[in-house]
């Protein structure tokens, strides 16, 4: 972690880069990643669970919920990760 002195130093000098050269401080902005408060393992266990619950008391709607659920986490593992760790064979 930064102290007090540290972090005004820093922002000084964020301050005068965003002064001087506004196109280099915008590349930064933009390449921030984002990070999305959905966590794809919960989102997989909850949809298995689902799937089993629909299973076990034969409810058709419950166990395409769960798919569908689970689905979803793989999405949203993918947009979080990019293409990481996927290489063609």
């Amino acid at each position: 972690m930064l102290n007090d002195r540290e972090r005004q130093v820093l922002a000084r000098i964020e301050h005068h880069l965003a002064i001087t050269d506004p196109e280099f401080t915008q590349l930064f902005r933009a390449a921030t990643p984002r990070r999305t408060a959905v966590n794809p393992v919960l989102l997989l266990v909850l949809g298995m669970a689902l799937m089993v619950l629909g299973s076990a008391v034969m409810a058709v709607p419950v166990a395409l919920l769960g798919m569908g659920v689970a689905a979803s986490a793989l999405v949203v593992a993918y947009r979080q990760n990019g293409t990481a760790g996927f290489s063609p064979a």
